[in-house]
């Protein structure tokens, strides 16, 4: 069992309330609320083992942590750009790392920007800020080509989806698979936007932006669930699912006229 606390004062020193039931019991505590000089040496000492540190050129912290939307005991995603080494997740204690070489990062940036260009939008440096001041993330046709094809397909599939349960049942659901499409393509598209416009993503602009379009965060609770489980339920209105398919077809063409 793992309970979330917050310390009090106890004295001259600081202590943790706890379930009766766990007296005379061994626990453990874990400090969650990490100085960035402490993540940077707890991910030095996770890494040790898998690269040199001396191929490494800067780490930063990325993700939820980095914008300051994290919930509950989340994650700490952090990127480390190294001079060779590349490792695509590395999953350690409650650090989620990736490591990518600095000839991935130029063929990212200039091939296939997502989502490291978001990543490196939102980073706060750990070690080495002036390298991140010299990275140039611009969106282009070219980098954003891939994602937004394969968008193309995906609204074709969602479509194919809709169209089969509305001749069936007008009132039906649609699947967990669906939900999470509509989200997923819907959060990139928004994070190509913000890129364009030289904005900082927000975990909770963007949800209330789906709130706005489907009335509703069933789609979005939905698409949450699905990362998390491979059971497929239905539980997307078919209306929800519609207005957001509209919405998406709509914005997917209006990026397309925005890239270069």
């Amino acid at each position: 069992m793992e309970l979330l606390k917050k310390t009090i004062k106890s004295g001259n020193a600081s202590a943790v309330v706890l379930p009766k039931a766990w007296l005379n019991k061994q626990v453990r505590i874990e400090l969650v609320d990490k100085s960035p000089e402490m993540i940077l040496y707890e991910v030095l000492d996770a890494v040790k083992s898998i690269i040199d540190l001396q191929d490494i050129i800067g780490i930063y912290l990325v993700g939820s942590y980095a914008r300051n939307d994290q919930e509950g005991i989340s994650d700490i995603d952090i990127l480390i750009i190294s001079e060779k080494t590349s490792k695509e997740l590395i999953k350690i204690s409650n650090y989620e790392i990736m490591i990518v070489s600095l000839d991935l990062l130029n063929y990212k940036l200039n091939e296939n920007l997502l989502p490291i260009g978001t990543m490196l939008k939102e980073a706060r440096p750990l070690l080495n800020n002036k390298f991140l001041k010299e990275i140039k993330i611009e969106v282009t046709k070219k980098n954003t080509k891939w994602f937004l094809d394969t968008t193309e397909n995906s609204l074709k599939v969602i479509k194919n989806s809709i169209d089969k349960i509305e001749k069936k049942k007008p009132d039906g659901k649609l699947s967990d698979s669906i939900a999470y499409s509509l989200i997923l393509r819907l959060r990139t598209l928004y994070m190509i936007d913000c890129l364009i416009k030289n904005k900082d993503y927000r975990k909770n602009a963007f949800i209330k932006l789906i709130e706005e379009i489907s009335c509703s965060l069933t789609a979005y609770n939905r698409y949450v669930y699905a990362k998390d489980h491979k059971e497929n339920k239905r539980l997307l209105p078919l209306e929800e699912g519609k207005m957001l398919y509209e919405y998406l077809k709509s914005y997917l063409q209006k990026i397309r006229v925005s890239v270069k």
